[in-house]
This record gives C-alpha cells, structure tokens and sequence, in this order.
C-alpha cells in the first residue's frame, strides 16, 4: 500500500478512549484502525489494539522507512526501532503536535 517515500501516514485509534484517564467518552464495540497515505486511505475493525495484532497491519502495509504519525499508544513505541520514522501527539496536552518531535 504504502510505498516509503516519506510522504506522512496517519494512524488513528478511535478506541483509546476508553482507558484515557478520565478525558473524553467511552467507546464500545471494535477499534478502528486506519492507515492513510495522500487519497489512499485503510481501514481496519478490530476487536484487540495491542502490538501483536498492530505491528503486523503495519509491517504488511507500510514500506520501512516510511514516515508515521499516531499518538502515543504504547503498541506504536517500537516504531522507531522497527525502521519507520515515527512521530507522536500527546493528546492531552494537543489535539496535534504542534511542532513534529520523533519518539
């Protein structure tokens, strides 16, 4: 899908509010996990969020070295690691980063 020519992938994780220290509302029922690169956009229900059902979709998906954008869900930490470029929003402190700090 997504080719690694640095162009910004976005994740997004509509469930994390259910655990998200009191900010923002519950949400029941599957996660959803998208991936977005320019118009091409994926998306993924899921019933479980952790790593081992994450950084399978993204290593499928996404080219190494390719630049990703998400929040700070603990599953997304290794992504640096894994050879992508990855930067994180702290959500309780910005909707967005202000200015792009890699993990």
């Amino acid at each position: 899908m997504l080719n690694g020519d640095n162009a910004p992938l976005s994740e997004d994780s509509d469930a994390e509010q259910e655990n998200n220290g009191n900010h923002g509302r519950t949400i029941d029922g599957p996660w959803v996990f998208g991936l977005k690169q320019g118009s091409d956009c994926r998306y993924f229900w899921m019933e479980r969020r952790d790593r081992n059902t994450l950084i399978p979709i993204i290593e499928r998906e996404c080219a190494y070295g390719s630049v990703i954008h998400s929040d700070e869900w603990p599953a997304y930490s290794n992504l640096n690691a894994m050879r992508y470029q990855h930067f994180s929003v702290n959500h309780q402190q910005h909707f967005v980063e202000p200015v792009a700090v890699g993990n």
